[in-house]
């Protein structure tokens, strides 16, 4: 019996884990096979918010892009509900602007969106292969 509690314990640690934001992402693959990798984390300023830093730049031959490295991907992300964050600001990377951002965690994706006005359009993140 000890050990079926045991079990059932650690099967429900390692799902709650699973429904976690925090940890590093992987953008969507560009035309040129670059993408990023995105440490998602508690915001330092405000740990109730969410933040992403772009953590590496991958299969980019464009030597300013290890510019990017430990800047700033989203920020400030409220709670909105469970598994959503809103009403904060990302960076869009390819244009270098800003928008209105929410983030939203699904079962196996971080959808990442900015948006204008009413209008959103956005990537969804996949854990990186080990």
């Amino acid at each position: 019996m000890k050990y079926i509690i045991t079990a059932t314990a650690m099967l429900i640690a390692t799902q709650a884990s699973a429904a976690e934001p925090y940890g590093v992402w992987q953008t969507i693959t560009d035309e040129t096979g670059a993408h990023l990798l995105v440490n998602v984390h508690p915001c330092e300023t405000d740990e109730a918010k969410l933040c992403g830093t772009i953590a590496e730049v991958v299969n980019s031959d464009n030597p300013a892009a290890n510019d990017l490295i430990n800047r700033p991907i989203f920020w400030d992300l409220e709670p909105a509900e469970e598994n959503h964050w809103d009403n904060g600001t990302v960076f869009d990377v390819p244009s270098g602007k800003e928008y209105n951002s929410r983030v939203i965690l699904g079962k196996t994706a971080l959808r990442v969106e900015g948006c204008v006005a009413t209008f959103c359009d956005g990537q969804n993140w996949k854990r990186p292969k080990e």
